[in-house]
């Protein structure tokens, strides 16, 4: 499950935890399931419709994650500069971090700011970091948060040269990033809809009471089996040939 758990922090649904967020897709599954049997009278069909519900809840959380870590991605730079600059002016990490809860990226500032009171209040500063990581969920968090742990432990010396180097880094990587995905997006996002459309095919089809009993038929059933499967294949050939890798959290 370390994988669904590291969706759920780049989705910034940490807070309610990894059972909870998937108990939440199987319930949403079971009804959807349960509702298309019921309207069309076809238990195969209610059957794999619930399947492919609890598929589309993982594809919408990918989204959503994607979507999160993408618009936080932006901020780091901005970060990083600011983390740098008050190093060169000769303020701590501690003050850096203060600075950045009231003056950073907003979107960010809640984070920082939880950051500085978790350490206010006697949270291990170690422990304050892996929270920090958790909520943000993102691979630029933790890298973040393994430099100011090693400041902490062993000082701040070469950091500004190191957070330079970061913040070209990260530059580099979204101008990059934005202009792959800007012309891969459409392509899966089309080929995704087509696995769906069978099934709206099936769906009408099923409304005729001959369809129905046909397809509740052991026939039926299998014919229904191949198809399902064979949407699982296309569906993950989908994601393998037309996606692209996430970055991986190396300091998770």
């Amino acid at each position: 499950m370390l994988w669904f758990s590291t969706l759920i922090e780049a989705a910034g649904l940490s807070k309610y935890g990894s059972l909870a967020v998937l108990s939440s897709a199987g319930l949403v599954a079971f009804a959807s399931g349960l509702l298309i049997a019921s309207i069309f009278k076809v238990a195969a069909l209610g059957l794999f419709v619930a399947l492919g519900a609890l598929a589309f809840s993982l594809e919408a959380l990918t989204l959503l994650a994607r979507n999160r870590q993408r618009n936080l991605q932006q901020l780091w730079p901005e970060v990083i500069d600011a983390l740098q600059s008050a190093i060169v002016a000769g303020l701590s990490i501690a003050e850096a971090l203060d600075d950045l809860a009231l003056s950073g990226p907003k979107r960010l500032r809640p984070f920082f700011l939880k950051l500085n009171s978790r350490v206010d209040e006697g949270v291990p500063f170690g422990d304050a970091i892996d929270l920090f990581k958790a909520e943000l969920g993102s691979p630029s968090a933790d890298l973040l948060g393994e430099m100011l742990r090693l400041v902490q432990a062993s000082g701040s010396q070469s950091l500004s040269r190191t957070l330079k180097n970061q913040s070209k880094y990260l530059r580099q990587e979204l101008a990059l990033s934005g202009q792959i995905e800007s012309k891969q997006g459409w392509v899966t996002g089309t080929a995704k809809i087509a696995v769906l459309a069978p099934w709206v095919v099936v769906a009408m089809l099923s409304t005729r009471p001959e369809n129905a009993q046909a397809y509740n038929s052991p026939a039926g059933l299998s014919v229904l089996l191949v198809g399902f499967l064979l949407c699982i294949v296309a569906y993950r050939l989908v994601h393998v040939l037309g996606g692209l890798p996430a970055q991986p959290r190396v300091f998770k």
